[in-house]
């Protein structure tokens, strides 16, 4: 599914929810159904043009029946009628996406080469709340190929103080 449409879908819903003031449970529904999808199978049963519609429809309604909202599974069902159930994830991360903006919530990921405690993932978020106007929300990534420090990723804002990326500039100064 191509990206504008993603974000077209997601738009959508987002606007659904917020209308019908069920932010939250919006994404605990789309987050339920992407799960459920994730078995084997399931979603190109659901884009496969030679199953019928109707069948579709009874094998999803079989899955989610009172565990969504029906606004929910009618965007599901909407995907399934357009044989665009791939793009499902997508979906929910671009209206994840929408829900912490309306909520003034920005995600960030710190990579280090080790684990972080929760004391030092709470330091480093204090230090990086200047950073953004958002209330900031931090979770820790290990990637020993950054060797020590750390990469602090924001939205679209990159703090690299890696020692790997310490290495490689003082390889390129050297080179000069």
């Amino acid at each position: 599914m191509a990206a504008i449409a993603i974000k077209r879908y997601a738009q959508a819903a987002f606007d659904i929810a917020l209308k019908e003031g069920q932010l939250d449970s919006w994404v605990t529904d789309m987050e339920m159904v992407q799960d459920l999808l994730a078995n084997e199978g399931l979603v190109e049963m659901f884009n496969s043009p030679r199953l019928p519609l109707a069948k579709k429809l009874q094998v999803l309604d079989k899955l989610i029946s009172g565990k969504i909202n029906s606004s929910s599974r009618n965007m599901i069902a909407l995907l399934v009628n357009r044989n665009a159930v791939d793009g499902l994830s997508g979906i929910v991360n671009h209206f994840k996406g929408l829900v912490d903006e309306h909520n003034k919530v920005a995600r960030g990921n710190i990579t280090s080469a080790v684990p972080l405690s929760d004391k030092q993932l709470s330091k480093l978020q204090e230090s990086l709340q200047g950073l953004i106007e958002h209330e900031l929300i931090l979770s820790n990534v290990v990637d020993k190929s950054i060797i020590g420090g750390m990469v602090a990723r924001i939205g679209d804002k990159l703090i690299d103080a890696s020692l790997r990326h310490k290495i490689n500039k003082m390889r390129s100064d050297l080179v000069r």
